[in-house]
């Protein structure tokens, strides 16, 4: 079974791990992890997906005034297809409708085939295109939003 909880500081290094592996072009640090942490509860959520005690996802949303930005959805590749990314997206809206936010925003890399489809289903759509956006030579990428009507 499935469950969800909040980010903790010890889980850090096994996020770090996925990120090595699952990003292996522009991961995110300990110290990045940390640093968002530190903005937990007031503008920051992190939340955890697991799997008995493993960690198996991970999600974060971070507020700017009256828009909020999602900064990371990830599921290990084992564990994708069965709804985890869109609980974790669903608890995110939640958490910023609450924080009484008027749109929520997100980037992805141009042609991520497999998370493109996720967020159009929860009403994003593409705003911008940036090239080069991770590093020098990287696919572009695309900034979706998805403007909450409360």
């Amino acid at each position: 079974m499935i469950t969800y909880r909040d980010l903790i500081n010890l889980d850090i290094p096994t996020l770090v791990g996925f990120e090595r592996e699952i990003y292996p072009e522009s991961p995110w640090s300990a110290a990045q992890f940390r640093e968002e942490l530190s903005g937990v509860p007031k503008t920051r959520k992190y939340i955890v997906a697991l799997d008995e005690n493993s960690i198996i996802g991970y999600a974060g949303i971070a507020l700017a005034g009256d828009v909020a930005d999602i900064h990371t959805l990830t599921v290990v590749a084992a564990y994708r297809r069965r709804g985890i990314a869109s609980e974790m997206l669903r608890t995110l809206e939640e958490w910023a409708m609450s924080k009484k936010v008027k749109a929520i925003m997100l980037e992805m890399r141009e042609g991520n085939s497999q998370a493109q489809p996720l967020y159009e289903k929860h009403g994003y759509s593409v705003i911008s295109r940036r090239d080069n956006y991770y590093a020098p030579g990287i696919p572009g990428l695309f900034e979706a939003e998805n403007s909450l009507q409360m």
